[in-house]
């Protein structure tokens, strides 16, 4: 079965259709991203939705339908009026459709939304068929050290970290928080690495230094818009050296991780 009458696209005139197996797959990849994966009832919700339309059936998707099919109301009394659950279920999965896709989903090749006012869902395909879904690509720019001339400990953060994210990454490899690392090659200039890698998003860093405190700055970028997307300072009241090292990058790591594991939005 192919569905064309729900589909928009934003590249050439004429819309790309989905045909079941492909809504099938679009559902499957929503129901274990994170902010679907535990929300049973929300799950629950979407694929009843998705379902409806692939089996292009005659029964009207009515407030009233919805609640008796998703939400085991009693069709010997349920009433609308008196009992809003649909409502305000289908708001609660409009906002999480919307939180995902501006976060891990933003690289996803079609998109889900439910209009205000409706119960039907909306298909929007962002890239032809078969171009591919990419897991965003974070390279790490090296980090300076703004207190005095020793940049070696700010360069061993800098590995620290790297080698911590590849561990946390890897271990996604095969779910919704995938993200690819690269490292940049000193021989080529940041913008010039950025096109080639084809970047989402760049990690800078600064640290600032004293006999018994340390003070790491980190912010995320977003390189296509150049909008800073997390920032976060981390203080150590301990001499830097090796164990203070790795004292801030399991900690950055854990922050980064997260704020990807949460689609960079916050529910």
């Amino acid at each position: 079965m192919v569905i064309k009458h729900k589909v928009e696209s934003s590249v050439g005139d004429v819309p790309d259709a989905l045909d079941g197996d492909e809504m099938e797959r679009v559902l499957a990849a929503l129901l274990a991203s994170p902010l679907f994966a535990k929300s049973r009832r929300m799950g629950s919700l979407l694929r009843f939705l998705v379902e409806h339309d692939l089996q292009s059936t005659p029964v009207p998707l009515t407030e009233h339908a919805i609640g008796i099919a998703v939400f085991r109301r009693d069709p010997a009394v349920y009433c609308t009026g008196d009992d809003p659950v649909v409502r305000v279920q289908v708001g609660r999965l409009r906002r999480k459709l919307a939180a995902h896709y501006a976060g891990l989903g933003r690289q996803d090749s079609v998109q889900l939304s439910i209009p205000p006012g409706c119960y039907r869902l909306a298909y929007q395909r962002l890239r032809p068929r078969g171009a591919g879904n990419h897991p965003p690509v974070l390279q790490i720019q090296p980090f300076v050290c703004i207190t005095g001339d020793d940049d070696g400990f700010a360069q061993g953060l800098c590995e620290e970290l790297s080698c911590r994210l590849f561990e946390s990454f890897e271990q996604e490899r095969s779910g919704a928080g995938h993200v690819l690392l690269r490292v940049p090659r000193s021989s080529l200039k940041a913008p010039e690495v950025g096109r080639a890698a084809r970047l989402s998003f760049c990690l800078e860093g600064s640290v600032r230094v004293e006999p018994a405190r340390v003070r790491a700055s980190l912010r995320l970028v977003e390189v296509a818009q150049g909008r800073i997307r997390w920032s976060a300072q981390f203080d150590r009241n301990q001499p830097y050296g090796i164990a203070t090292q790795e004292d801030l990058a399991e900690s950055i790591c854990r922050s980064l991780t997260s704020y990807f594991a949460k689609g960079g939005i916050d529910e």
